[in-house]
């Protein structure tokens, strides 16, 4: 391992706030929320180690850490403390996974999210693409996945530690227990100023799209972004956008079971990526990760838009479906500038 010295990476920006705030003037509601987590470890500070992991050219990082929790939850949504300041150079995504034991290593992957990287060491993860029932007292593992050169997602010297492995050469070899530093979510992920609304439906595949963010979307946030994971591969997506508070989720005929949870005042269009978690990067073939979106709306420095409301929600191509209507909606996020 060593030390981190480049400079965070740079999203590209689109101006869609601009669009919404031309010609509307509302009053927004507070819509302050952070839900605790059902299920975490050494959450209470961002404390990890001063390394990185280390890169291979050949193979993606995987690291797992086997947990158990003491009451059944209902796994939706994962954070671990880390960060990356090497993205432009070896790629712009982590996820996490969560898997089933056997033999006390990692069986078969039964969830997981994308997401695009943070540079800064902070609380950074994804919704997950399945709800997992996790059992008390049965052991599962849960899985980093990053581009190499991240930040470990552990507390050295943690009152509470976990056995570990690394993928190597396609086989799981065991670590030396370490303090994972994790949050699990019995919800999708939310935080102040966003809050989840609505319900994703599954696509052909049996997956949930999500929406999320890791940011707050506060006044001169010009990197906000608003993410979907969990959706098909290389598939058209739309960014819908509402203003409407309280708007209901209201069912969309044709679809399985799909809702629009917002008002549709405009839409963004743009395709999920095909790669690995090194996609993003500068000559990368890819611009995204497989199955992942990234939306970003540019805050811009104007006391003026504290308050402002808006409420983005995920429209997918399902190319596998033989419906009416072969398309799948994410939840819907409202969001309220801070």
């Amino acid at each position: 391992m060593r030390a981190a010295a480049l400079p965070p990476v740079s999203n590209q920006k689109v101006p869609m706030l601009r669009a919404l705030t031309c010609g509307l003037v509302l009053t927004a509601g507070t819509l302050l929320a952070q839900t605790p987590p059902c299920f975490s470890a050494n959450d209470s500070n961002l404390n990890v180690p001063g390394l990185i992991y280390g890169y291979s050219s050949a193979n993606v990082g995987k690291h797992g850490w086997q947990v158990s929790p003491a009451t059944p939850v209902v796994a939706q949504g994962l954070q671990v403390v880390t960060g990356n300041n090497y993205s432009a150079s070896i790629g712009a995504f982590m996820s996490l996974e969560i898997w089933d034991d056997v033999g006390g290593l990692p069986n078969a992957r039964l969830a997981g999210g994308t997401w695009r990287l943070q540079a800064a060491t902070s609380w950074q993860g994804a919704n997950l693409d399945q709800p997992v029932v996790l059992l008390p007292g049965t052991p599962y593992w849960i899985v980093f996945v990053e581009p190499g050169w991240s930040v470990p997602p552990y507390e050295p010297g943690a009152a509470a530690t976990f056995p570990t492995v690394n993928l190597s050469g396609g086989s799981w070899v065991p670590g030396t227990a370490s303090g994972l530093k994790f949050r699990l979510f019995c919800g999708p992920l939310d935080g102040p100023g966003v809050v989840a609304f609505g319900q994703p439906c599954a696509d052909s595949t049996g997956a949930f799209g999500t929406a999320f963010t890791n940011q707050t979307p506060s006044v001169g946030n010009t990197t906000f972004a608003v993410e979907g994971t969990g959706l098909l591969p290389g598939t058209a997506v739309l960014e819908v956008i509402g203003v409407t508070q309280g708007f209901p989720s209201v069912p969309i005929p044709g679809t399985n079971a799909c809702f629009l949870s917002t008002d549709w005042l405009l839409s963004i269009g743009a395709t999920t990526g095909t790669g690995t978690v090194r996609s993003g990067c500068s000559g990368c073939a890819s611009a995204e990760a497989s199955g992942h979106v990234t939306f970003t709306i540019p805050i811009a420095a104007s006391p003026a838009l504290a308050g402002f409301y808006f409420a983005p929600q995920l429209v997918s191509l399902d190319y596998l479906s033989a419906l009416p209507l072969p398309f799948v909606s994410s939840n819907a996020l409202q969001i309220t500038i801070q």
